[in-house]
């Protein structure tokens, strides 16, 4: 009987160590890594993105779409949407850009994970004009 006793404590602290760990690693820079759905625009077409380590430098993040939904145009499938994007702490990440893809016009951007998804945010004409948008997973 002590043993089993002590076996339901064991696995609270197992599952606390699980929980607290988990909380770690929503607030570490990788936490945004995956796929990712953009916002639909007015006709319903979105992109699918996959955010990653950019390449030779794991402390940043860059993003690349892999998908196009609902009229989306595919010839910007494999362009780069998310570029050099670092972690800052408390669930943000900034000094990278976000790029338009087919186009690449670049745009200062800042993410930044809540519970509803990734707010992505770009400015323009030296953070003059903003815009942000919501991707989800």
């Amino acid at each position: 009987m002590p043993l089993r006793s002590r076996t339901p404590i064991a696995l609270i602290a197992i599952l606390a160590t699980g929980v607290a760990a988990g909380q770690v690693a929503e607030s570490a820079p990788a936490a945004i890594d995956g796929v990712w759905k953009t916002a639909p625009r007015d006709d319903g077409s979105y992109v699918t993105v996959r955010i990653e380590p950019c390449m030779g430098d794991s402390g940043s993040r860059c993003g690349t779409v892999i998908d196009a939904h609902g009229g989306a145009k595919s010839d910007i499938i494999g362009d780069p949407i998310l570029d050099n994007m670092t972690f800052e702490g408390a669930n943000r990440w900034g000094g990278g850009e976000i790029i338009r893809p087919g186009r690449g016009t670049r745009y200062r951007s800042k993410l930044k994970l809540t519970a509803e998804g990734l707010e992505v945010s770009g400015c323009v004409a030296g953070g003059l004009f903003c815009g942000s948008t919501l991707w989800t997973r």
